[in-house]
């Protein structure tokens, strides 16, 4: 992996990092969480997801977008449920 792509992965897994502390991460999901990385121009795209049977089964739990330039990050969490204030 490329120094700047390891680089955007650290930006990307404190930021999913700091957002799942607000919701509940089933154990048999922790044991099983894979992060795939995808390009889309500037962005990299950084899903955490639990494999499934196929690709198309898989439960994506968060996904980031980091813009390698700026380094803007942006967090959308989803299939969990939100912890109670």
């Amino acid at each position: 992996m490329s120094k700047e792509l390891d680089e955007l992965e650290e930006i990307a897994r404190a930021a999913t990092k700091k957002a799942l502390e607000n919701y509940i991460v089933p154990d048999e999901y922790k044991e099983n969480l894979v992060l795939g990385t995808q390009f889309d121009g500037d962005n990299r795209i950084f899903e955490l997801y639990v494999p499934g049977e196929t690709p198309g089964d898989a439960l994506v739990i968060a996904t980031v977008i980091v813009d390698k330039n700026t380094k803007n990050v942006s967090v959308d969490v989803a299939n969990l449920q939100h912890r109670s204030m």
